[in-house]
């Protein structure tokens, strides 16, 4: 696979030290995509990470046996905030494989792990994020990149420019058209709120006549034409949310 400017957020989460410096090792070996992580050695490390940051990672590599609670129980509450990420399980009883799937598993590894199974399967996932337009591809002055659609928090056009502002605070510019644009969107996960600007509907905290607050209390206009629609849409997520 050709290498994009693609930065993939990984958190692993396994209580056993030994373990985790073999999948770091690992990492270090893996170029087909760009990555950072972050470690945790139990759930409780996790919600306080991603509640002060305020982001969700895009692939859980998490253990079934951590010290405070089960990883299926982790995933539970990982798929309340996010239903794109990927989910790996690890874990020393093949057993458990049987369980895992219904919180949408992506893969189930058995330790120990060796590197051409830990390393085939992170490709994978990758590969599936990047063919199942999970990615958003533009390019600006003859570089081509991609970001995970589930990070963006709108696309807003001025000109032949399109401006794309993501969950990490970063802005991002190209010229694209907005009929390319909504090519690339899940129309079921976004929505448009005056005629140059697109949001993300999981990321919407509330709508209050024509002023929409997004999760980072960031405000933006809806044009009149548009509110009836946004706020039936931002409800009927929020009932899926809670199903």
């Amino acid at each position: 696979m050709e290498m994009i400017n693609l930065m993939l957020h990984l958190a692993i989460c396994d209580k056993s030290l030994n373990d985790i410096e073999q999948m770091e090792k690992y990492l270090e070996n893996i170029k087909f995509f760009n990555f950072d992580y972050e470690v945790f050695e139990n759930a409780k490390e996790l919600y306080k990470y991603q509640t002060q940051h305020h982001e969700n990672f895009d692939i859980y590599i998490l253990s079934i046996e951590l010290e405070d609670m089960l990883g299926l129980e982790v995933a539970r509450k990982l798929r309340e905030d996010s239903q794109e990420a990927l989910i790996i399980f690890v874990s020393n009883d093949a057993k458990c494989v049987f369980d895992v799937f219904e919180v949408f598993t992506f893969a189930f590894l058995l330790k120990p792990l060796t590197y051409n199974k830990f390393s085939t399967t992170l490709y994978n996932a990758f590969n599936y994020l990047y063919r199942t337009k999970r990615l958003f591809l533009f390019s600006y002055r003859k570089c081509n990149y991609s970001i995970l659609c589930q990070s963006i928090l709108y696309i807003e056009k001025l000109g032949r420019k399109a401006f794309i502002h993501t969950t990490d605070a970063r802005v991002y510019q190209c010229n694209i058209t907005l009929e390319k644009i909504w090519e690339q969107l899940n129309p079921s996960k976004f929505a448009a709120i005056h005629i140059s600007c697109i949001v993300n509907l999981t990321e919407i905290a509330s709508i209050k006549c024509d002023q929409l607050k997004l999760k980072n209390n960031e405000v933006l206009y809806v044009a009149k034409k548009y509110r009836q629609e946004i706020k039936s849409r931002h409800l009927q997520n929020l009932k899926i949310k809670k199903l």
